[in-house]
């Protein structure tokens, strides 16, 4: 029997009998409003938010009749409603599942434990598209506790398994974590792997984002060549058109995949290739915006963001400004992430153009962004305010501009101190201040600016020459030159042939280092 059918037979039973077939009604209903069809259109959607919506109304009424015998099936209607791809914002989808999982807290028997994990679950991937992964994290923790307890037992209940560890693995991507994220995206990946064949194909979907997020941890970590395999498979089986015209929905995750891709193309050598590639997911994530549902301008604005900073490496700096100014207009008001990024993105570059008071306006607005999500998410902002200050620094007039100087050496102080991982942003600050400081005509003020930054950049290069010799030898010159105009010969010296000692470290056997200078 059709579901259309069902639901037309149940409704007329319904109203003869309400309490004994009203619940079947409803989760007739709410397997309406799960049924996902070949191809988006807004009629599906509006068809299958109208039947989560009739559910949720049932079972409330259910609830009013019979208070606390209809609870688990309401909190499962509510879940059902807030899965469905509407207009309705992600803070409507996540007050959805707090109500479901308020009527849950204290269940202990299976089936109302499952509700519980997928709102917990769903509730976490709602908050986390909405920049609040510190609060989404306890969900999606709490949900894998519950599969930990039950263990799943079905295809269906290990893909969920599966999918609330990715959206651990995304929580703790955007906070910062990529070591954490990778070990939990790896676990996730293996559990999908383990299903048998056929089962694999049938939750393919749920395979291609659990993919594409363990390449993400990849590259992040530097793992590029892990990733390369991993992202290649995905996007050759997503990019097919027999997939796409069946699974119209898989187009943006393919213009992600391929957005990765073309990143870990550019890694690994190969520029051009990561230009023509980044092109491509740039096109789908377009196709996805013209015709999908709301809300995809953000993956189109990050897609950008990607081909922009391709398009810089490769001389090509006007297309770069073009891509980014558009960047900036899609994500604006959108997705604050992206759009402190694009801001970012297009003042430095127009910077780099020689037009510096062009850069003013996005600078401007980029620290404004900084400063209003600044405390909300701190390990995340931060940093970004940091370097929108740097940016400031840079464009403003000499005290405007050393003030936020300053600002950003201070928030970079606090980030070194509670995360060595932020010493490198630290020793940045601290020298592009020394410089600032400088031409302001302070060479004293910038001599003990630029010690200390080198004194950072030593301790980094200590741990990781590769990374940290250049910026080395060129605070290290920074400063030398500077100990020269203050008269400090000897010491200015000294401190040039370290930097030409760095310089050369790492080209060779018998290459010195900053502390074995070269005999003379």
């Amino acid at each position: 029997m059709s579901p259309t059918v069902r639901i037309t037979l149940l409704r007329r039973l319904a109203r003869r009998a309400p309490l004994r077939f009203g619940p079947r009604l409803a989760e007739a209903l709410i397997t309406r409003s799960q049924h996902v069809g070949s191809r988006w259109t807004a009629a599906a959607t509006a068809r299958r938010t109208a039947a989560a919506d009739e559910a949720v109304a049932l079972y409330r009424r259910l609830d009013e009749r019979q208070p606390g015998r209809h609870r688990t099936g309401l909190a499962r209607a509510l879940v059902a409603q807030a899965a469905v791809p509407d207009e309705r914002t992600a803070a409507s989808a996540t007050a959805q599942c707090r109500e479901a999982i308020g009527y849950l807290e204290d269940v202990t028997d299976r089936a109302a434990l499952l509700v519980l994990a997928e709102a917990r679950r769903l509730a976490a991937v709602n908050l986390h598209s909405c920049g609040a992964a510190r609060e989404a994290l306890p969900l999606a923790l709490g949900a894998r506790a519950i599969w930990r307890r039950l263990g799943p037992r079905s295809a269906n209940e290990r893909v969920r398994s599966a999918l609330t560890l990715g959206v651990i693995g995304d929580c703790q991507a955007t906070l910062g974590r990529p070591d954490e994220a990778l070990a939990v995206r790896q676990e996730a990946m293996a559990r999908h792997r383990a299903l048998h064949l056929l089962r694999r194909a049938r939750f393919a979907p749920a395979g291609h984002q659990l993919a594409i997020g363990l390449a993400e941890s990849l590259v992040a970590v530097g793992r590029h060549g892990e990733a390369l395999p991993l992202l290649t498979e995905v996007c050759g089986e997503l990019g097919s058109a027999l997939w796409l015209r069946l699974h119209p929905p898989s187009r943006p995750r393919l213009g992600r995949a391929l957005g990765i891709l073309a990143r870990c193309q550019d890694a690994l050598g190969d520029p051009e290739r990561a230009c023509r590639t980044a092109e491509e997911a740039v096109g789908h994530w377009r196709v996805t915006v013209a015709g999908g549902p709301p809300g995809r301008a953000g993956g189109l604005a990050d897609a950008l963001l990607t081909l922009a900073a391709l398009l810089t490496r490769a001389g090509r700096r006007d297309e770069a400004l073009d891509r980014l100014a558009e960047a900036v207009e899609l994500a604006r008001d959108v997705n604050h992430h992206v759009s402190a990024r694009a801001l970012l993105a297009l003042a430095e570059l127009r910077i780099a153009a020689g037009d510096p008071a062009s850069a003013a306006a996005p600078a401007a607005q980029a620290v404004a962004l900084c400063r209003a999500y600044a405390e909300q998410l701190p390990e995340v902002w931060w940093p970004r305010l940091v370097r929108a200050l740097a940016v400031t620094r840079a464009v403003a007039a000499a005290e405007p501009g050393l003030a936020a100087g300053r600002e950003a050496v201070e928030l970079a102080r606090r980030l070194a101190g509670a995360d060595p991982r932020y010493r490198d942003l630290l020793a940045d600050s601290l020298v592009e201040l020394g410089r600032a400081v400088d031409g302001a005509g302070d060479p004293l003020g910038a001599s003990d600016l630029l010690r200390e930054g080198v004194a950072v950049r030593r301790d980094l290069f200590t741990g990781d020459p590769a990374t940290h010799r250049l910026p080395l030898a060129r605070a290290l010159s920074d400063l030398a030159a500077l100990l020269a105009r203050l008269g400090r010969q000897h010491e200015a010296d000294r401190t040039a042939a370290e930097a030409e000692a760095v310089r050369s470290a790492g080209t060779g056997p018998g290459a010195s280092t900053p502390d074995e200078p070269h005999a003379a």
